[in-house]
């Protein structure tokens, strides 16, 4: 007696669409890699205060490639898998960073995360991490005693830190307490070392 096939072709479909959700997150991870160098490269010159319009132009327009990648894994799934979101949320994380980034060191207002078309845990996480970038320009810029310009940044870094500490959320949907507790303490330290260059420029004057 010939039973029926009561589940394998049912297998099979589930089959190739794990297939090609593997494919997908492979190439979301090779992706991932290429923008994040791209990431680090454009803080590191936002950093140096070199070509800040160009630095965001750039991260933009990953952000745009990024997305792109999305909606094809959507397309091809007909769904998007939160296994390949999170290959590539880092990557959006540092995107929104080094703009914020070149947006600080210009003075100019940081866009929204809908603007940026970020979801919003990002664009805080992001936004977060523009801290201890902030905190190295400021340190260079007491380094050529700078320091109203370094006071200026730490106003920037205070403004991050208390919107931060006023989002009260679970870890699993935005880890951000920790991330408030790092930025007080780099503005602690900053302010330190801030209050140092002051009183030691005040003893030379006195001499």
């Amino acid at each position: 007696m010939i039973l029926p096939m009561l589940v394998s072709k049912q297998l099979e479909l589930a089959r190739d669409e794990l297939e090609r959700l593997n494919s997908l997150r492979e190439e979301a991870m090779k992706l991932s890699r290429k923008w994040l160098s791209l990431c680090r490269n454009s803080i590191l010159k936002a950093r140096e205060k070199r070509e800040l319009g160009h630095v965001e132009d750039q991260l933009r327009s990953m952000i745009e490639e990024v997305n792109k990648f999305l909606r094809r894994c959507t397309l091809q799934l007909g769904y998007l898998d939160s296994s390949v979101r999170s290959l590539i949320s880092d990557s959006l994380q540092e995107a929104v960073e080094g703009i914020a980034l070149a947006r600080f060191l210009r003075g100019m207002e940081i866009p929204s995360h809908k603007e940026l078309n970020v979801s919003p845990r990002e664009y805080v996480l992001g936004i977060g991490d523009a801290v201890g970038e902030l905190r190295r320009v400021a340190l260079q810029l007491l380094i050529e005693r700078k320091i109203t310009d370094a006071e200026k940044l730490v106003s920037y870094m205070d403004e991050i830190y208390e919107n931060l500490n006023s989002m009260v959320f679970p870890d699993s949907l935005l880890p951000v307490r920790r991330k408030a507790d790092v930025a007080r303490s780099l503005i602690e330290k900053t302010l330190s070392e801030i209050i140092m260059m002051k009183t030691s420029t005040e003893v030379r004057s006195d001499e």
